[in-house]
């Protein structure tokens, strides 16, 4: 083998380094990896022609691999449950049904990985499922107690503290509690400016419009991207946001501004209430009472419905 193909070969292991001893981290004590199950039922369920128990292996495989590569002692494995409420989303959507476009097929495991990883028992991790909120929602609660590891897909959660783990390639980004403006090791856009961001842009997974224009104009990733270009904190990009919503919904500005936040900010508080809405915003009585008339609204409907299933 002559010297310039031996360095090609090297670079390339370089490069791409297979797994194996001593290419995790070590194990950090007390630090927990919060999982989204819900994202890996449909990752690990493969296609029609995939057996069960192949599926369940990868889903297995899939939570211990990552559990390596973020150096976590435990694992806490999170799924909404099928009667989830989604901390009454469903409800507070107004201007598109939330999740409304999702009306693809499942993968044909789906359903049989979703019971394995719901009532699992064994060592490798321990099952929470949450019935009034999202997992999403779960997890964020987690990580506003405690740092912890965060393993998803869901774009959602970028905006959360502690050591993102990205579900394609096990990069590692530390998002420090309170942080605004942090690019990952990944080259995407972590902190609290993900959340505004998503204010402008909107949420295509989830079926939450955003801002539908901004200043007249489409406001897709690259726009909000260059409206909120420059701003150093949350009073900075709130005084920006809270500007554009008023200059295309007028003095209706605080309640569309509010209920496109409590669609994408996820709840930190134990009771995942629409109040918690206001966490991401400087004081400002506009959103207090804004979210007032959202919580009122919701709850009137939540009381009709209730009615309505008694009959």
């Amino acid at each position: 083998m002559n010297e310039a193909l031996r360095a090609k070969i090297a670079q390339a292991a370089a490069d791409k380094p297979q797994f194996g001893p001593g290419t995790f981290p070590p194990i950090e004590p007390g630090l927990a990896l919060h999982f989204d199950a819900d994202y890996a039922a449909y990752y690990c369920a493969g296609n029609d022609d995939t057996e069960p128990g192949r599926a369940r292996l990868n889903a297995m495989d899939r939570i211990e691999l990552t559990r390596l590569h973020c150096g976590a002692e435990s694992v806490v494995s999170h799924l909404s449950a099928a009667a989830c409420t989604k901390a009454n989303r469903f409800l507070i959507a107004t201007v598109k049904p939330y999740q409304g476009q999702r009306t693809g097929r499942k993968p044909r495991n789906w359903a049989y990985l979703r019971e394995v990883l719901e009532h699992y028992e064994g060592p490798k991790f321990r099952p929470k499922v949450w019935v009034t909120r999202e997992a999403d929602d779960g997890m964020a609660y987690c990580a506003d107690i405690a740092r912890v590891a965060i393993s998803t897909r869901d774009k959602d959660m970028r905006m959360l503290p502690g050591l993102h783990i990205n579900w394609m390639s096990f990069e590692l980004t530390e998002v420090p509690r309170g942080a605004y403006d942090v690019i990952g090791t990944d080259g995407l856009q972590y902190g609290l400016k993900w959340f505004y961001l998503q204010m402008l842009q909107g949420d295509t997974a989830d079926n939450i419009p955003g801002l539908p224009l901004l200043f007249g104009k489409q406001c897709g990733d690259a726009t909000a991207l260059k409206y909120l270009a420059g701003t150093t904190g949350r009073d900075d990009a709130y005084d920006r946001v809270q500007t554009a919503y008023a200059a295309h919904y007028g003095t209706a500005w605080p309640d569309a501004l509010v209920e496109q936040a409590a669609l994408l900010w996820l709840r930190t508080d134990a009771q995942a209430s629409i109040a918690n809405a206001a966490q991401p915003f400087p004081d400002c009585p506009h959103i207090k009472r804004a979210l007032e008339r959202l919580e009122t609204r919701v709850t009137t409907e939540i009381n009709a419905l209730s009615k309505i299933a008694q009959v």
